[in-house]
């Protein structure tokens, strides 16, 4: 069950494993977490198609 405030998506495996290992190899990045990641990519992507971020 996800924490309340928030919702689940699924991503493969293998997409989740690469972006779990850039955050533990490069802290210089600043990402605590894959969640914090995801969230940054998806808020990025949708200011570059002219959506407002949440």
């Amino acid at each position: 069950m996800p924490v309340k405030g928030y919702d689940s998506v699924n991503v493969p495996s293998g997409l989740y494993k690469k972006i779990r290992a850039l955050i533990q190899n490069r802290s210089d990045l600043g990402y605590r977490s894959v969640t914090e990641f995801v969230a940054e990519a998806v808020r990025t992507k949708l200011i570059d198609i002219g959506e407002t971020a949440p």
